[in-house]
């Protein structure tokens, strides 16, 4: 996710490393099962008050926001796996359409 905000602002974000959390709840097996494992995550990140990323051109909110979803799958103990995708449900306006460029333009797999 530090990864998108520094492509958003540029590299002069600093890079904060995110120790691996390990998912002891909820374990998705099939595509749907990670649907809903996603669906109760995102779910859960909003009653914790995450809101959603505009896609505002200060750096300071940018970086704010990203600390606070990054605090918040830390506490709900978020896998690394699903953290990009949690996040992605987290963005709107011009953050969402941003993001969605940078998906079609990424090839898949990476």
């Amino acid at each position: 996710m530090r990864a998108v905000i520094e492509a958003m602002f540029g590299a002069s974000t600093p890079t904060i490393l995110i120790a691996p959390v390990v998912q002891t709840a909820l374990v998705a097996t099939t595509k749907a099962d990670s649907v809903v494992t996603l669906v109760r995550i995102v779910k859960s990140m909003r009653e914790l008050e995450c809101k959603p990323f505009l896609g505002e051109p200060d750096a300071e909110i940018a970086r704010r926001w990203l600390r606070t979803i990054e605090d918040t799958m830390d506490q709900i103990q978020v896998t690394k796996g699903m953290r990009v995708n949690c996040a992605a449900h987290l963005l709107s306006d011009r953050a969402r359409s941003w993001w969605d460029t940078v998906r079609s333009r990424t090839p898949a797999g990476s």
